[in-house]
């Protein structure tokens, strides 16, 4: 029977606009600024380090690491609230939230760094039981299953009584479903179909209360 319900965070409750402009955005525009070199050169340095690193090492989510490796005149905390206003939660996401709420116990478990996960949420912090970056929390990123039975041991739940969604379909669908737990794939793009797939959280919320 399932009791706790984990999101993933970016694509999933927010849109990635937040996240994208400071990553693409700030960090290359602080960059160029420091270094004094164009803009566009900046990007593609950026971007090249970026991409060295990549998703499965604990770098590509730690902000305060790229602020030392590009040396950058600024407090991790000032780059966050610049794009503040660039936060944007997916029109169905408060209701939904809202509505399972009810009935089950909500958790956010996300590859992204706490700090970035809890300045998205904001005032919606309530409605969660536990507000959890896996990279923070566990030193590992979604692509273990033991990263989903670390979450299910701390939250002191067996893994059929969690259910992950995500729109990340390998970290988000394929490793908690190895990892024992039901999950959803959240294919906001509309390119794929089946059981287990879902185009919006209300169709996710839907599925979950049958």
């Amino acid at each position: 029977m399932i009791k706790i319900i984990s999101f993933d965070m970016d694509g999933t409750l927010v849109t990635s606009n937040y996240v994208e402009k400071v990553w693409l955005e700030g960090v290359p525009t602080l960059y160029a600024e420091r270094h004094k070199i164009d803009l566009e050169d900046a990007k593609k340095l950026v971007y090249d380090e970026f991409m060295s690193v990549g998703t499965r090492d604990l770098r590509w989510y730690d902000l305060s690491h790229w602020i030392d490796r590009f040396d950058l005149n600024i407090a991790k905390i000032d780059l966050l609230e610049r794009y503040r206003d660039e936060v944007e939660f997916y029109p169905e996401t408060e209701e939904v939230l809202a509505l399972l709420a009810k009935d089950f116990e909500l958790v956010v478990a996300s590859n992204g760094a706490t700090e970035f996960v809890e300045f998205e949420l904001g005032s919606h912090r309530h409605l969660f039981r536990e507000i959890l970056s896996v990279t923070s929390k566990f030193g590992k990123v979604k692509d273990f299953p033991a990263t989903f039975h670390d979450l299910c041991n701390y939250l002191n739940a067996a893994p059929e009584e969690v259910m992950h969604i995500g729109d990340h379909r390998y970290f988000d669908y394929e490793v908690p479903k190895e990892a024992g737990l039901f999950a959803l794939y959240l294919d906001r793009d509309r390119m794929e179909s089946g059981p287990d797939v879902v185009h919006d959280l209300r169709e996710a919320a839907e599925r979950v209360m049958k």
